[in-house]
């Protein structure tokens, strides 16, 4: 042939093009130095050229595949996804520059070895296994990137058409009915409240229905993934209920014949993130080769009210209100829930639920313990806490709700009564809230927004609110790790008794004293 080397120019293409185009001219050249062997050596030399060959390109697939299991999932962030897509281009890139690399050349030897293949570095077969190796890299980078780039995934080497489902296909299939079954059982999910599981339940029926539970999950594309985002876009609330003798993919179509109103965005992404959260999970626990349903977003939904802190003047019209200015001895929820949450800075759920025994004196000090109890969990590792009780809620007579109460018996008995207490309450709050203020931006949580900017006025360093209103601290830490429980009572109650609220009557138009 008269040739060892081959030059091909492609004029001005982008990056991923040249690429495309470099390694279909390698296989042209592979080609035709195949073809120059069968001039030069003989057909009992040419047969073990060929075996070797074969041995070579099914290494370079096994190793692929490697690579490709190994791939860590696809971030979530955006940043993070673009700094993966421009490694992986790049690492493509290097790997491509020379076969006399000697870092490429000491991967090619190690995979050779764990292939069991006897090679020299200076051997014609070593050149051939760097190369295979090589394309496996080199493919490896470019899905990568796709899948960084959230674009469908491409072969870009003809040696690795369906390498990926090969390995796939030695595994028993996997529906997405079972899939689901296995998910729910696995032993994470164990502690799972009965409502949670419910709500769970209920998606991943909907979602079997739409995908198919018969539909083997290594299978599933992103392309279907998208279909059925829109589909769950056009879906009204109660939509089974609507159409019962029809299919949901028919009712849900009907539906948006007839111009039903669709469910919220917000719903539906909590239909897409259980569908990320099932792959999720069949990726780490190696069902599937990657996540179809990363990062998968519905409509954007619409921009809520902030919620604001109440300024001094609403804070005491809504303390006179006859909605929330009486208590009574049985509880008075409505009565002392806001007044407490302006206080501690505790959550709605936090509160409702507390029992006789959250709240206890240490050192002295009239505590309020927030622990996660049959009644309600806790949102984050830092709502795990103890707070001091305000000294103008001792003066109220805040300690006269656990007088003759005991253990679990819940220090707001009147607000016990709807199946889901916590869920029921809160909307009536909001309700009642609503009726004083229409402003959307005013709701329970405003309370808390309130509480840490009294704390910031009283300029309670960041890490006593945090431990006080159970804010966790930059990196997920609890703001009372590393803190005993005694020696800090007495600091958080100096701490908590700074926080003023001036020219607010919290006794305004009481109209029945607790007894």
């Amino acid at each position: 042939m008269g040739k060892k080397e081959i030059h091909r120019s492609f004029g001005q293409v982008d990056y991923r093009e040249a690429v495309k185009l470099a390694r279909l001219e390698s296989l042209k050249a592979d080609a035709l130095f195949a073809e120059a062997d069968k001039r030069l050596f003989p057909a009992s030399v040419q047969h073990g050229v060929a075996s070797t060959d074969e041995r070579l390109q099914k290494i370079a697939r096994d190793y692929f595949r490697q690579l490709e299991r190994s791939a860590a999932p696809v971030p979530f962030s955006e940043d993070e996804r673009s700094d993966r897509l421009r490694q992986n281009e790049e690492d493509a890139a290097n790997v491509s520059t020379s076969l006399n690399d000697a870092g490429l050349q000491k991967i090619a030897l190690r995979v050779g070895r764990e292939a069991g293949l006897d090679v020299s570095t200076s051997s014609r077969d070593s050149t051939r296994l760097v190369e295979a190796v090589q394309r496996a890299l080199i493919e490896h980078h470019l899905r990568d990137a796709d899948r960084a780039a959230l674009r469908p995934e491409g072969t870009y080497d003809p040696l690795f058409k369906g390498a990926d489902k090969s390995a796939d296909q030695a595994r028993p299939s996997l529906s997405f009915k079972e899939a689901v079954r296995q998910f729910k059982s696995a032993p994470e999910r164990a502690s799972v409240s009965p409502k949670t599981r419910a709500a769970y339940e209920f998606r991943y029926h909907v979602l079997t229905e739409l995908i198919g539970g018969d539909r083997d999950v290594a299978e599933i594309t992103r392309a279907e993934l998208r279909e059925v985002r829109d589909l769950l876009g056009k879906m009204p609330p109660n939509c089974t209920k609507r159409y019962p003798h029809l299919s949901l993919k028919r009712a849900i179509l009907h539906s948006d014949k007839e111009g039903v109103a669709p469910m919220s965005a917000k719903s539906v992404q909590l239909y897409l993130d259980a569908l990320n959260a099932l792959f999720r999970w069949l990726t780490a626990e190696e069902m599937v080769a990657r996540n179809p349903a990363v990062a998968l977003r519905g409509k954007p939904a619409p921009e809520e009210a902030s919620r604001r802190p109440f300024t001094t003047s609403e804070l005491n019209q809504l303390f006179a209100h006859p909605h929330f200015a009486k208590r009574n001895t049985s509880g008075g929820w409505m009565y002392w829930l806001p007044r407490l949450a302006l206080l501690t800075g505790a959550r709605f759920a936090e509160l409702l639920a507390l029992e006789a025994k959250d709240v206890a004196t240490v050192e002295g000090v009239p505590v309020l313990f927030i622990e996660p109890n049959a009644g309600r969990k806790l949102k984050t590792k830092g709502s795990r806490r103890f707070v001091p009780l305000h000294q103008t809620l001792l003066e109220m007579g805040v300690l006269n709700l656990v007088k003759d109460r005991k253990g679990t018996e819940l220090l707001f008995p009147d607000a016990a009564g709807p199946k889901d207490m916590l869920t029921a309450r809160n909307k009536e709050m909001g309700r009642r809230i609503r009726s004083v203020f229409p402003d959307k931006s005013l709701v329970f949580h405003s309370f808390r927004h309130t509480f840490k900017d009294a704390a910031q006025k009283a300029r309670i360093p960041r890490e006593f609110t945090a431990m006080l209103g159970g804010w966790d601290l930059p990196g997920g830490r609890a703001a009372m790790d590393g803190y005993g429980r005694d020696p800090l009572v007495k600091l958080l109650q100096e701490e908590i008794n700074k926080i003023e609220y001036a020219g607010v009557d919290l006794r305004s138009g009481e109209s029945e004293k607790s007894s």
